[in-house]
């Protein structure tokens, strides 16, 4: 079906529909996107809040950065990467993977050049071979997506042509040259941790979603739908001081537990032989909020059994679209339950999964307010319990640093844009 272009005479004619849609428009221009450009203007200034502004051009960035001479043109690779995935045109696409491809050589050549004087230091050589490793790794990512089609190994290879080096300069300035702000790198790591942690912790609403699908009875299903939506009417803020009590060293139910069970000897036992944090002793009374070594294993474990209210709904949407002939054949065909899941169900709802995937990556960038409740504004100890969207609360509100924090803002809008835009090319559903 064509759909026919907006003209003049048709806005004349459908005057009064776009009438009414001016109120809404002015009102996300005023509440969003007018806010969002400001944070973006306020990033090249000095600001604190209120009425200092000092434009200060790039000093942020660099700050945040380090070596604007790598980071410049790997973002230019970066953005060029992401609308090469993006635009129709042969020609365009082209253009844009060349100039992506010569700012990848371009980082990998001031890498070398800075490389060449310390070539003699066992320390520095040690350092850089992750970065050799990913720029050997790029050659033959090159070698392959030249001699295999488009689809399948060829579409991995292309893109890695473009993952690994960007890997590679973020690697040598993060790890090598230790440049830009340490605590941005190390809520950064912190990130990674949570995101491969979630790619597990997602499987409880998966199987919760697909028990409630397979219950007989729809009033049965309806109640437990009805249950998963009552405690999104509590507020957030009792949760989280309900997690903070139960991490409580003293009186907190977690360690309560830990002891009753006899699981407390096990702790100290592999403590003492295995692991020698130094933090299971005897009497057991670890501060899971307050001991370095145990901040990130809290967070992992925040919100277990990590059966989360939207994603079972997204999830439950998804089943429903499952007709009930496709379960009739599966059961002439004498496939089991376990088949059933793996063969039927998670395949059809794979859009549904990468939907949760998507919300769960912009999630984990953004938060603050679980770790800013559990852990406060610097992130605990030694700032291990870090984001970075704690990070940005901590130079807005704590340092009143706001144009730092918007340079920050910008930055991470930036991340999640080009990993929306691989999941959108790379992480595609067979329908």
């Amino acid at each position: 079906m064509n759909q026919e272009p907006i003209t003049w005479r048709n806005i004349k004619q459908t005057w009064v529909v776009f009438a009414l849609l001016v109120p809404t428009v002015l009102g996300v221009a005023a509440f969003s996107y007018i806010p969002a450009i400001e944070a973006i203007r306020h990033a090249f200034y000095k600001w604190d809040g209120q009425y200092v502004e000092e434009f200060t051009g790039l000093d942020n960035l660099r700050q945040i950065l380090g070596r604007l001479d790598i980071w410049v043109p790997l973002l230019v690779g970066m953005v060029s990467s992401g609308l090469s995935a993006l635009v129709g045109g042969t020609r365009s696409r082209r253009l844009l993977r060349i100039v992506g491809l010569l700012s990848l050589a371009w980082t990998a050549a001031v890498i070398i050049k800075d490389a060449r004087p310390m070539a003699g230091d066992g320390a520095f050589r040690t350092a850089m071979r992750p970065v050799f490793y990913l720029l050997g790794g790029t050659i033959v990512a090159w070698v392959v997506a030249a001699r295999r089609p488009a689809g399948g190994w060829g579409a991995l290879a292309r893109f890695l042509t473009f993952f690994l080096p960007i890997t590679a300069g973020m690697t040598y300035v993060i790890s090598v040259t230790k440049s830009g702000d340490q605590l941005l790198w190390m809520s950064f790591r912190l990130i990674f941790v949570l995101l491969v942690a979630n790619l597990f912790t997602m499987w409880p609403s998966i199987f919760t979603a697909v028990c409630i699908h397979r219950l007989k009875s729809d009033r049965a299903q309806y109640i437990y739908r009805v249950l998963f939506v009552v405690p999104m009417i509590i507020p957030a803020m009792v949760g989280l001081l309900i997690w903070k009590f139960f991490y409580d060293p003293s009186v907190g139910v977690l360690n309560k537990i830990l002891i009753s069970s006899g699981l407390d000897h096990v702790l100290i036992w592999l403590d003492t032989w295995v692991l020698h944090l130094g933090v299971f002793t005897d009497p057991f009374r670890p501060a899971w909020l307050g001991d370095p070594s145990l901040i990130i294993p809290a967070l992992i474990f925040w919100g277990f059994p990590w059966v989360g209210v939207v994603g079972v709904l997204i999830y439950l949407a998804g089943l429903q679209n499952i007709g009930g002939d496709v379960y009739e054949a599966a059961e002439i065909d004498g496939i089991t339950s376990w088949g059933k899941f793996w063969r039927i169900e998670l395949p059809l709802i794979m859009t549904q999964v990468r939907l949760n995937l998507i919300l769960m990556v912009i999630g984990t960038f953004q938060a603050y307010g679980f770790q800013l409740i559990l852990l406060g504004p610097s992130g605990g100890p030694e700032n291990k319990g870090l984001t970075p969207g704690l990070y940005m609360f901590f130079q807005a509100f704590t340092e009143t640093n706001y144009g730092y924090a918007c340079a920050l803002g910008l930055i991470l809008f930036f991340i999640i844009l080009v990993l929306t835009i691989v999941n959108q090319k790379y992480v595609r559903v067979q329908k």
